[in-house]
């Protein structure tokens, strides 16, 4: 079932369409992927596909978009090394409240960045990057400002289970 599931993800990711947002580097695919600030920004999560726990990796990227979608600048890209990337995310999927979240979380020094959806239904109700500065507490949103797409299931058994969620520990199910 399992590689069932990988071979149908891999066709999926190579089938989809080609989006402004995507600035994934050569060989990866977006496991999560969406343009924000109206269209000023991109944010990313990407991985080769099939996601191979040995030989794959993870890396979030963020980004300024030119007048014509297409990549400008990189201004986070995380974590600079493949090897252990996987070991240095968590991921969650939980209910709270009647909202369905699906989260990939890292921490960069003192800031903890949250790549997200949140949904009710077959609503997405927001999404994007939640960037907390871990001292103050202060947490700025940076939005999707359209549907993203987010293949975390792809993730399950491969990233940490996150013990920061609003729900306590949850893992990607």
């Amino acid at each position: 079932m399992t590689a069932i599931r990988h071979r149908l993800a891999a066709l999926a990711l190579l089938v989809l369409p080609a989006c402004a947002a995507s600035a994934c580097e050569s060989g990866t695919f977006p496991l999560f992927g969406c343009e924000a600030a109206k269209g000023r920004k991109f944010i990313e999560l990407c991985a080769p596909s099939p996601v191979d726990e040995r030989t794959g990796h993870l890396r979030y990227r963020f980004g300024s978009l030119d007048d014509d979608g297409n990549e400008k600048s990189v201004e986070l890209e995380y974590p600079a090394a493949d090897a252990g990337s996987f070991k240095r995310f968590y991921g969650a999927t939980y209910t709270q409240g009647g909202v369905y979240t699906q989260s990939v979380r890292f921490v960069l020094g003192n800031f903890g960045y949250t790549v997200y959806t949140r949904a009710k239904g077959m609503q997405t109700i927001d999404a994007g990057v939640e960037v907390r500065d871990r001292k103050s507490g202060k947490t700025t949103v940076v939005s999707c400002s359209e549907r993203p797409r987010f293949y975390i299931h792809e993730l399950q058994g491969i990233v940490p289970c996150d013990p920061e969620t609003p729900v306590g520990r949850a893992c990607i199910k």
